[in-house]
């Protein structure tokens, strides 16, 4: 039987040999890194790492740096980075960090596993069972659980990188470490504050909460645990990730439940919002927020002109709900088409929102990547915004064609995500600098 190192050797092998340049990038980054190398040894050894692969374009174009793929017990590499990191030694480095957190997801696959079930079978319990259905307390507790374990995952990123420049500045004080830190990758910049001395140089400081030691890495405990969930996980915006997918859940299953007994009387579906520190996230249909206060509707500005393209006098499925079967347009895009409608102009029409819902997703900006204050009409278009500098679409309203025309693409749109290859957002890590 192979050992661990043999095993790698010939992944890397298999690798190089499909992508030249690529692959001996890969094989020196990570013969240059014995933390990253020992780390995938062991995932290789439990059995849970048997090949590197090409990320997604798709998903490296919605800002994904890298994953590990469960389905193949593989990790996904943004090979544009990697191509680029036998020159770049800056992205050289944000590989390194990312690469020491996908080989945590790695090595802790069977509890990642676990936890995902477990929230699967609660949430399929109360969808079955008697009303009120509250999903706010497994919402919460999935959560809870995922910021910790990215957290502790991207504190082992953070300390591969940190060991690779600690060994190429030997000497550094602890003030020219941290300003050595900063400038290795733009995936440091988020867990430092940067001032000045009296002099007018600048200063480089951990963030409030995370203690960097001597050696220039974190140590796992309960404060640095809590602070990389503040810089990494809630700044990037995994709790709204989590949420939207996990609600998508609970949508089909409530779907599910209906269907396994038609008679049944149609409960009462709540998610306590405030509770889950997601004010005014999106809700699938027929699903209210019970938080216990809630803000009054913000007043819409003044619509911006707009062309209305004629259209049959029946109302959008999207916002219509008896109008939608078990197999239309999901809670996803429901609750993305009523963002966009809630921002734009009366005047354009549901069909018209519907194709610049469909336009922004073929250009890979799903709800949870699109900034809302981007969203609006200009110029006679549509405009829809991401997070994400230069993501962006602009529809023009007159060239949508019938709604369902549309609901056909999304619905064939999002099959195709369905069926394509498994890369679980769970296992995904985003770019650090971007808001998720």
């Amino acid at each position: 039987m192979p050992t661990p190192a043999e095993n790698l050797e010939t992944m890397l092998t298999d690798f190089e040999r499909a992508n030249p340049g690529a692959g001996s990038n890969l094989r020196n980054l990570i013969k240059s890194t014995p933390e990253l190398e020992s780390r995938m040894l062991t995932a290789i050894g439990d059995g849970n790492l048997d090949r590197f692969k090409a990320l997604d374009p798709a998903l490296r174009a919605r800002g994904v740096m890298g994953g590990f793929d469960s389905s193949d017990d593989s990790i996904a590499l943004p090979m544009d980075v990697l191509q680029a990191s036998g020159a770049d030694p800056q992205k050289a480095n944000t590989l390194r960090m990312v690469f020491g957190h996908e080989i945590e997801h790695s090595i802790n696959k069977t509890d990642i596993a676990r936890n995902a079930d477990a929230s699967k079978q609660e949430i399929a319990r109360i969808a079955g069972g008697p009303s009120p259905h509250d999903y706010t307390a497994i919402l919460k507790s999935h959560n809870d659980s995922a910021r910790l374990r990215e957290s502790n995952d991207q504190i082992a990123g953070f300390n591969v990188l940190a060991a690779h420049v600690r060994r190429e500045n030997p000497d550094a004080t602890p003030e020219q470490l941290y300003a050595k830190l900063y400038a290795s990758s733009d995936q440091m910049r988020q867990y430092f504050d940067v001032g000045l001395d009296a002099d007018g140089k600048r200063t480089y400081a951990p963030k409030a909460g995370l203690t960097i030691g001597a050696n220039g890495q974190i140590a796992v405990n309960a404060d640095n645990v809590e602070a990389m969930g503040k810089y990494f996980y809630d700044q990037n915006r995994y709790p709204e990730v989590y949420t939207h997918r996990n609600l998508g859940q609970a949508y089909r299953a409530e779907l599910d439940a209906a269907r396994a007994d038609p008679s049944r009387p149609t409960p009462e579906v709540r998610v306590d919002l405030q509770a889950l520190k997601l004010p005014g996230f999106p809700l699938p249909p027929g699903f209210s927020d019970s938080s216990p206060a809630l803000a009054p509707p913000v007043p819409r500005a003044p619509p911006e002109s707009a062309p209305r393209p004629a259209e049959p006098a029946t109302r959008s499925p999207f916002l219509d709900h008896s109008a939608q079967s078990p197999g239309s347009s999901g809670a996803e895009d429901r609750a993305y088409f009523q963002m966009l409608r809630e921002r734009l102009p009366e005047q354009v029409p549901d069909h018209a929102v519907a194709h610049a819902m469909l336009q922004a997703k073929r250009g890979g900006l799903e709800a949870d990547q699109v900034d809302p204050s981007k969203i609006g009409f200009s110029d006679g278009k549509i405009c829809v915004g991401g997070h994400t500098p230069g993501f962006h679409v602009a529809v023009d309203p007159k060239q949508a064609p019938p709604m369902e025309q549309v609901q056909r693409e999304l619905q064939t749109l999002s099959a195709a995500q369905l069926d394509g290859p498994a890369a679980a957002s769970e296992e995904l890590h985003s770019q650090g600098s971007r808001s998720r």
